[in-house]
């Protein structure tokens, strides 16, 4: 026995043409839609679906919606943390550990640090001297070495916004969101981290030296080598923090990661 076939929603249909105009540049963010009418007329159909089209567009944040005389709909830029934070809400039901972001991470961050070569403006080589030096420092509390480990995360995102390539760009941020997640609310701040805190910022050191001599192929070295140690030190932390979750001690120096 054959389906039926499920017609497509008019609305859904005149979202789909108007993403369409997106995609293939007639018009950009801060560009107005025609006036309803005008769009009613266009597609051919009645100014209850027009506006149930533009409600499902501002609900995905590609429009923007005023009132007012001179009110209407434009085009809005979807934004970075509006994305992210939707997406990170779906893995939030994933199960995602330390082992099986590291399986992406080895492969793109190196990657992406390497487009980024040639790429990186004086403001970012700034941003990316204050956050090494912002991690100098020996943490006096586990407060003090979260914030440490949320900035050593935030020396690639400061890569990742110079990457030229998109896509890249948004997979690596977004990895280090998961990250950031998994450091705070799995508290992998709390054991002392002496030996990773060493080594992050030595790597940090040489890639910001490799950027400065525009060495794409010592970035990407660098990189791929710092993954490598990133994956074996937070993996070996998880499993230390889980251990102290199930033994019910949070106050242990965890003696393999402070050395």
């Amino acid at each position: 026995m054959t389906q039926p076939v499920q017609r497509q929603k008019l609305s859904d249909l005149v979202v789909e043409e108007i993403k369409r105009w997106v995609v293939t540049g007639q018009l950009g963010p801060g560009d107005r839609l025609p006036q309803e009418s005008e769009l009613m007329q266009r597609f051919g159909v009645s100014k209850g679906t027009i506006r149930e089209s533009l409600k499902s567009l501002e609900v995905q944040g590609l429009v923007r919606i005023s009132t007012g005389p001179r009110g209407g709909a434009s085009i809005a830029r979807v934004e970075y943390d509006k994305t992210a934070e939707l997406l990170g809400n779906f893995f939030y039901f994933q199960q995602l550990d330390a082992p099986k972001i590291y399986e992406l991470r080895r492969i793109v961050e190196p990657e992406m640090a390497a487009a980024a070569v040639g790429h990186l403006t004086e403001e970012q080589f700034a941003r990316l001297e204050q956050s090494i030096h912002c991690c100098l420092q020996e943490p006096e509390d586990p407060e003090e070495r979260r914030r440490q480990r949320i900035e050593e995360l935030e020396f690639h995102n400061i890569l990742a916004e110079a990457c030229p390539n998109a896509l890249l760009s948004f997979v690596c941020r977004f990895i280090n969101r998961l990250l950031a997640d998994l450091v705070v609310y799995k508290k992998m701040y709390v054991p002392k981290q002496k030996r990773i805190a060493r080594e992050n910022h030595n790597a940090h050191e040489r890639l910001l030296a490799a950027y400065r001599e525009d060495d794409r192929e010592a970035v990407h070295r660098i990189m791929r080598d710092h993954m490598e140690e990133c994956a074996v030190h937070i993996i070996e932390l998880e499993a230390v923090v889980k251990s102290r979750f199930l033994g019910g001690n949070d106050d242990r120096p965890a003696r393999t990661l402070a050395r």
